[in-house]
């Protein structure tokens, strides 16, 4: 495509400023729409070619969501129009398509929709008995990406089918009194099983999460990320409490772990407090590295504590440890 002198920045420079700024077109807009400019330069493509948002959306594997961002993405930068009752057009010939970073569409997409289901019930725009339909006409989803997420869902432990007709989402921490009940529980517990009789470090376990915080820390933040991240710190505080050698305190913190899901699914803090998080995270581990086990028990209850400052800042919602 020939660059007009009054076109703004491409699909892959409004990326990295909505990374940076945490406004902008997602990252998987931005992919969607280099995608579907290099889709329209090997089909020739010419002006007024009418982009079917329909057939987009089964091309990608995605939902329209996505899709429409990154058509309204291209008309910003003045590669397609938007015209009533006609949907995009394309204003010129495709002549140069931007690189494609390899990126899983649809796990992007099926992260996304999971972060908005959790804030739909964070928020109680989503009731704890629902259907699936009501899902797909909510977040405007089709039926097979909507199965995959809710049974993702239910492998996690986070909803569950009725014997009839629909969904259940299970119990999870739904106030602010809730949460802070939670960390106050958690202030006790985790600390204390860091300098248990019976602790016993997994190097192996802690080779692979100090690895783990490693490589996400140099990755770009974006939304959908919140889940892997939750994850990663479930992961954590769960094989810690496996190395305690203590059944009873292993299984209290896994329950606090399913609680807490999905509330910190719906990330709200930005990459500042990723990046703390990590950072406190890596200094447990290498505290537990070096058989200092009472600094970490320290740092960990630092840590705690740190969180469920920011946690109090905003009573709504919890946050990721």
């Amino acid at each position: 495509m020939v660059p007009r002198t009054n076109r703004k920045p491409p699909a892959e420079t409004s990326a990295k400023a909505a990374g940076s700024t945490g406004r902008g077109p997602s990252r998987l807009q931005a992919d969607l729409a280099a995608r579907i400019l290099r889709l329209l330069k090997e089909q020739g493509a010419g002006p007024g070619h009418h982009l079917v948002e329909l057939d987009l959306c089964e091309h990608f594997g995605v939902s329209r969501t996505p899709i429409r961002g990154a058509l309204k993405l291209l008309a910003d930068q003045g590669a397609v129009e938007a015209r009533a009752n006609r949907g995009f057009v394309l204003l010129e010939p495709v002549i140069a398509a931007p690189e494609i970073d390899p990126v899983n569409l649809q796990e992007e997409d099926d992260q996304r929709l999971a972060v908005a289901i959790a804030q739909a019930r964070n928020v109680g725009r989503l009731a704890a008995d629902c259907t699936q339909q009501e899902i797909m006409r909510l977040f405007d989803a089709k039926l097979p990406q909507v199965l995959r997420v809710l049974r993702r869902l239910s492998a996690l432990g986070l909803v569950e089918r009725k014997a009839g007709n629909g969904w259940t989402f299970l119990p999870s921490i739904d106030s602010a009194r809730a949460q802070a009940e939670s960390y106050a529980f958690r202030h006790a517990l985790e600390p204390a099983l860091l300098v248990q009789p019976t602790f016993s470090l997994d190097r192996g376990w802690l080779a692979e999460s100090r690895a783990k915080h490693l490589a996400f820390r140099e990755r770009p933040w974006r939304d959908v990320l919140a889940v892997e991240f939750y994850e990663m710190n479930s992961d954590f505080h769960e094989g810690l409490a496996r190395c305690s050698g203590n059944r009873f305190m292993l299984a209290a913190v896994q329950q606090q772990i399913q609680l807490r899901r999905f509330l910190n699914y719906n990330w709200e803090y930005g990459v500042e407090r990723v990046q703390e998080s990590i950072t406190e995270h890596l200094e447990i581990l290498d505290a537990l590295d070096a058989g200092h086990n009472e600094r970490a028990s320290a740092l960990m209850r630092n840590h705690l504590t740190t969180s469920a400052h920011h946690g109090v800042m905003n009573p709504d919602h919890a946050k990721p440890s």
